[in-house]
């Protein structure tokens, strides 16, 4: 499997640094919580690899994903994935019920978290845009409930778009609630060269 060397994930990186602030001031103001983020890992995985991470067993194992399609410059995806506890207790700060309340995901809380989904994507896409000076526009959403994980949805939504992914993923946390929210950019590798030259040309004024 091709690597990203060290330039062009630091690149990757900063993206994703710059994103994930915004993304996670946007979720603040959606649920009036406190929300930190941990540093984006930059990583190059297989179609199968992304899946088995997002059906990992335990605590941990995604039961929502949300999915935007990214086109323009570059090709590839925003993908947000959260545990069931996380689902539930995210569906209660947007629907301003107390954390407990929500033990099913049914219509209601379908519709607030995909608009949670947009939100967040656009948020991020929004800062990376402008940061980068690069032209990527975010589609309609795709999402999938399913409590024994969310991998023959990733594999609908991106198994098209290539074997191999530059992923980006960070985390968002609300301490009060523990709840966490992972936020994955997958981009193709063909994008690496494009994401590099805007990089370049922001360091170079």
């Amino acid at each position: 499997m091709t690597e990203l060397d060290e330039m062009a994930r630091g690149a990757f990186q900063e993206a994703g640094n710059i994103g994930m602030g915004h993304l996670a001031t946007s979720l603040s103001k959606m649920v009036n919580r406190d929300v930190k983020i941990d540093i984006p890992v930059v990583e190059m995985l297989s179609l199968d690899e992304i899946i088995a991470k997002s059906n990992e067993e335990g605590k941990n194992k995604s039961v929502v994903g949300i999915h935007l399609h990214i086109t323009g410059d570059v090709s590839g995806g925003t993908l947000i994935l959260l545990p069931k506890f996380s689902a539930l207790s995210f569906s209660d700060l947007l629907m301003k019920k107390s954390i407990g309340s929500t033990n099913k995901i049914e219509e209601p809380q379908i519709k607030k978290l995909r608009e949670m989904g947009v939100n967040l994507c656009s948020a991020y896409m929004r800062v990376v845009n402008e940061f980068l000076g690069i032209n990527l526009n975010i589609g309609n959403p795709s999402m999938e409930v399913n409590m024994e994980g969310v991998g023959d949805f990733i594999k609908q939504e991106i198994g098209e778009l290539a074997d191999q992914f530059i992923v980006v993923k960070g985390e968002c946390l609300i301490p009060s609630t523990n709840s966490k929210n992972e936020f994955n950019m997958l981009f193709e590798p063909g994008a690496t060269d494009v994401i590099m030259a805007a990089i370049m040309k922001k360091m170079m004024g």
